[in-house]
């Protein structure tokens, strides 16, 4: 009887633990062809910038949940916002074209964070890129697809994967945004 007490404690635990699934996203890696299109944009006309803050614009969700497994971290430790501007800073320290001291400051605020992850998995992202020199500044917006799963675990495992190519894809339509240079001071 003692033996059949804890069984039945253990399996109680177990699905305890289970129901509180939390994934992670990976971290951020420098695009080869963002580097290379900041170099050509900043780099090529004497421009350097520096990152201010990134935000997240009121009502858009910062902690999404994906099915029944709970909060998504689609950056360990940080918020969205600062994984998109810790992304975007990589790139450009990446490309040689920051300077803290005189740089000028671009920030960004994100006013869409959102996913899919049924049928066709899809992130939607959209920032807002701003600076002294551009203070009206523009939105670049991306549409991210991926497999998705039937499992909870699978499909936002797959959402969480997806997060970084999201970014790296809206970072290099920024770049090719024609406001891009005058965003950095030009």
């Amino acid at each position: 009887m003692k033996n059949r007490g804890y069984l039945v404690a253990i399996c109680v635990s177990a699905l305890a633990v289970a129901g509180c699934e939390t994934t992670s996203t990976r971290p951020y890696v420098v695009s080869t062809q963002n580097v290379l299109g900041m170099q050509q944009s900043l780099k090529a006309a004497n421009l350097t910038v520096k990152v201010s803050d990134f935000t997240t614009a009121p009502g858009v969700d910062a902690e999404p949940t994906c099915r029944a497994l709970g909060a998504l971290e689609v950056a360990p430790g940080r918020s969205p916002a600062q994984y998109v501007q810790a992304a975007f800073q990589d790139e450009l320290f990446a490309a040689g074209v920051i300077d803290v001291t005189k740089g000028v400051a671009i920030s960004g605020e994100i006013t869409e964070l959102n996913f899919n992850s049924f049928g066709t998995g899809v992130w939607k992202l959209a920032v807002k890129f701003s600076s002294p020199s551009l203070p009206d500044g523009f939105t670049v917006r991306e549409e991210y697809s991926f497999k998705s799963s039937f499992s909870a675990l699978s499909a936002c495992q797959n959402v969480i994967d997806a997060f970084q190519p999201t970014v790296s894809a809206l970072i290099a339509s920024a770049i090719k945004h024609p406001d891009f240079q005058k965003l950095a001071g030009a």
